[in-house]
């Protein structure tokens, strides 16, 4: 088990800008999450949250459960109070069965992170166009 500690993560600017993830806490339902305070605004900060459920004795289900949120929420300043004017976000969700072996677990991991690094899908979310 990791502790919880700041999760350090670079933009898509063009001179890429590392943002730091400071730990909020762990809540009683064990999401661990953590905020990027660099915004000026408390109602800007960035967020990530992080949840993994182990399987339950006796259930159906043997699979381990994760889900990850990235959060980027939009200020307008225009009036003089910041406002959130809306929440950019993405989430992915991993189902682990018990039996799945580490290279399974890496190869998930690694597969899912070449496919957002790919030309189809970096165009789909920066670019909004559809695959034809």
């Amino acid at each position: 088990m990791s502790a919880i500690g700041n999760i350090v993560i670079n933009d898509g600017a063009a001179t890429p800008v590392a943002h730091t993830f400071s730990p909020v806490g762990i809540n009683a339902a064990n999401v661990a999450s953590w905020k990027d305070r660099s915004p000026a605004y408390p109602v800007g900060y960035n967020s990530l949250s992080l949840l993994l459920r182990e399987p339950v004795n006796g259930s159906a289900s043997r699979n381990y459960k994760m889900s990850l949120k990235l959060v980027l929420p939009t200020i307008d300043t225009s009036t003089g109070t910041p406002v959130k004017v809306y929440d950019a976000f993405a989430s992915a969700e991993f189902v682990i069965p018990e039996q799945a072996t580490l290279q399974n677990r890496k190869d998930l991991l690694a597969l899912l992170k070449n496919a957002l690094a790919n030309a189809a899908i970096t165009a789909a979310v920066q670019d909004l166009e559809n695959v034809y």
